[in-house]
């Protein structure tokens, strides 16, 4: 069910994003999307309000460098882009409730890239994204981080 939910929340947010203040995708695309994954990670992660922050500053900042530095139609620089600051951002929270945490980085790039450079539209590369990292997502919380307790050492 979380793999299903969590292409709707990327679709919808992608979506939201681009068409409520079109102006300013720069920064709504990031808050939509952060916001509806966050509802389905609420429950399972501590401090989860942080992943809508993280998916914020990661669009924002990776869309502004595409946006200053990219020329139009570099669609596959553009999601690579996009993608590792998503992924960097979003991994500084994973990286405390799962293990290889890394492999979202990588998982962000190749979704994002995928999304933007191979199938871009308003509906398919919200989805492409969605499905993409919606797989890695359900991986990696099979592999939940351990907590370790220094208070409890074995004795020789």
């Amino acid at each position: 069910m979380l793999w299903f939910l969590w292409i709707m929340a990327t679709s919808v947010g992608w979506v939201l994003g681009r068409l409520l203040l079109p102006n300013l995708a720069l920064v709504t695309v990031g808050i939509a999307i952060g916001i509806l994954q966050w509802f389905l990670l609420q429950r399972r992660f501590k401090k989860a309000w942080q992943w809508i922050l993280a998916t914020a500053a990661g669009w924002t900042v990776g869309s502004a460098i595409v946006y200053a530095a990219i020329p139009q139609g570099m669609d596959f620089l553009s999601g690579l882009l996009i993608g590792l600051s998503i992924g960097l951002a979003q991994w500084l929270i994973l990286r405390r409730e799962v293990q290889w945490a890394g492999w979202w980085i990588v998982i962000n790039v190749i979704a994002w890239t995928t999304g933007l450079a191979f199938l871009p539209g308003l509906f398919s590369t919200g989805a492409l994204v969605g499905l993409i990292t919606a797989t890695a997502l359900a991986l990696l919380l099979n592999v939940p981080k351990q907590v370790t307790n220094p208070q409890s050492t074995q004795s020789d």
